[in-house]
């Protein structure tokens, strides 16, 4: 099996875009990302579009590969959307590259909160006429030769009873190992999350980290701790070779500080050698040390498409 992360908050945006093969299939799970218009008061630095621009270039070219998707629930920075946005790196007409002709698997838009839902439906009336096939995958186990796709029932975006809804986790078997895809889960924070897992015991685990940017605002350090030991659990009773943080929690330049002790991790950047560009993290930071001027910043007042430090609503 051939893991190959395409984009996320270490390689600079807002994603947890993965391409994945195996001698059956290929697929990318959710092929999409974005950047947040407001954090620390601040859009998007030049650097974090640079990085957006190359976050597309290299899905474009990946999208020719494959012949399936997945979607694992209807937040912007986890599938293109049918409309081009500043925020996402869309043209008006990229969404009918990406999913042009392919089988999606896709999160049922019934099981969301309403933001998502109006997001789902939008895209699933504009893929008509234009994808090989769609599945709602909640739950599903799907054979493709000798690899099996396994999506979980829908898991709490974070917290049980969140306004941000619920995801679908994924698991990929094949006779070379196997991948467990778990993202938005925030730490975990459910036991959901947990449950599929351990259900999988998976040699590669992607997890959506712990939100440690919100911690004291939406999150409490309550929740904090149960992420840490949610995540301990995974490491020492599912035993992955590989486990991946990613998401949330690298949204924050000192990260590593909100891990449970013994537990080895890495990251999307590291996964392709490189050291993590946590851009976001660091947008006033790069402001004082690359100011692109006012002028810059005042043709963002009247676009900003969010709340301040959230586009998952």
């Amino acid at each position: 099996m051939f893991i190959r992360p395409i984009g996320e908050e270490s390689l600079g945006v807002r994603s947890m875009s993965l391409y994945v093969e195996t001698k059956d299939l290929r697929i990318i799970l959710d092929p999409g990302a974005s950047l947040v218009p407001i954090r620390f008061g601040l859009p998007p630095h030049p650097r974090e579009f640079e990085a957006l621009r190359g976050f597309r270039e290299g899905l474009m070219k990946l999208v020719d590969k494959v012949d399936y998707l997945f979607i694992s629930h209807y937040h912007r920075d986890h599938f293109t959307p049918p409309y081009g946005s500043l925020y996402m790196g869309t043209g008006d007409r990229d969404y009918e590259t990406v999913y042009g002709g392919k089988v999606v698997f896709a999160k049922d838009y019934e099981t969301v909160n309403p933001s998502q839902r109006r997001r789902g439906i939008g895209l699933f009336k504009a893929m008509q006429g234009l994808v090989g096939k769609w599945v709602k995958c909640d739950g599903q186990v799907i054979n493709i030769n000798n690899t099996r796709l396994i999506f979980s029932k829908p898991i709490p975006h974070g917290k049980p009873g969140s306004r941000t809804g619920y995801v679908v986790g994924l698991a990929i078997i094949d006779d070379s190992g196997s991948l467990l895809y778990l993202p938005d889960v925030q730490g975990p924070l459910s036991n959901e999350a947990i449950d599929f897992a351990l259900s999988i015991k998976a040699d590669v685990v992607v997890i959506g980290g712990f939100p440690a940017y919100l911690l004291g605002r939406a999150f409490k350090q309550e929740d904090l701790d149960l992420a840490k030991s949610n995540l301990l659990r995974i490491w020492s009773q599912g035993r992955p070779r590989r486990l991946v943080v990613a998401h949330h929690l690298l949204r924050v330049i000192n990260w590593r500080e909100y891990l449970p002790m013994g537990v080895r991790v890495e990251t999307y950047a590291s996964l392709l050698g490189l050291s993590d560009n946590l851009l976001e993290a660091r947008r006033k930071e790069l402001y004082e040390t690359e100011d692109p001027g006012k002028d810059y910043v005042n043709k963002f007042r009247s676009r900003a498409e969010g709340k301040e430090e959230s586009n998952e609503d």
